[in-house]
């Protein structure tokens, strides 16, 4: 297989894990374990990084390598996810809230990262594969997130649970560095492209 289309996958897989885990699993687990509706309606507010990634996505775009950001937004979840298993929902929920909030300004920050690399991988007539494996990696991720670990989370616990996401993110960031595929290149043109359009110069 393609090692771009490989590398996609991956990258979108991991991107879509946070939403489902929190959209799905969180819920039911919040209220089983005896929270109230009210403070489950909250935890809706921590997908606020999701709407202000406005704010960052052109500092992703201009600075530093593609490489770079998506080490620092996988390894940001990575912390993020060892915050959640060290804490409980019942006793800590204001912990467990923050920490999830981080974890979806790091997952907005990859997400930036990563359709940056594909515009820079892909050749026109590869877009379209790219952007089916974006749709399908990032359903399944977020459905093996939400569904799928709801079904072994009697088993895992809450600990564990976030420890085996932070394994998870842990080998993505392995995996992202030993690729190459012209991560580490900057891109001239597209950088003074960004440049002129930058909306804080």
């Amino acid at each position: 297989m393609n090692p771009k289309y490989t590398l996609l996958g991956v990258l979108y897989f991991v991107q879509g894990i946070p939403y489902g885990l929190q959209s799905g699993l969180l819920p039911v687990y919040f209220r089983l374990a005896g929270l109230s509706l009210t403070k489950i309606s909250l935890t809706k507010m921590l997908y606020v990084p999701w709407i202000l990634k406005v704010l960052w996505a052109p500092l992703v775009d201009q600075y530093f390598t593609k490489k770079t950001w998506l080490v620092l937004s996988l390894g940001g979840l990575v912390l993020a996810c060892l915050a959640c298993s060290t804490t409980n929902p019942e006793t800590h929920f204001l912990s467990v809230a923050t920490a999830l909030l981080f974890m979806n300004f790091f997952a907005s920050l990859q997400d930036v990262a990563v359709d940056g690399v594909a515009v820079r991988l892909l050749v026109r007539d590869e877009v379209g594969y790219g952007n089916t494996i974006q749709v399908v990696a990032y359903k399944l991720g977020s459905v093996l997130a939400g569904g799928g670990l709801l079904m072994f989370l009697h088993l895992l616990g809450w600990g564990l649970l976030f420890w085996s996401l932070a394994a998870v993110y842990l080998l993505a960031i392995l995996y992202t560095w030993r690729l190459e595929l012209g991560l580490q290149r900057p891109l001239q043109e597209s950088q003074t492209r960004s440049r002129m359009l930058n909306p804080w110069r």
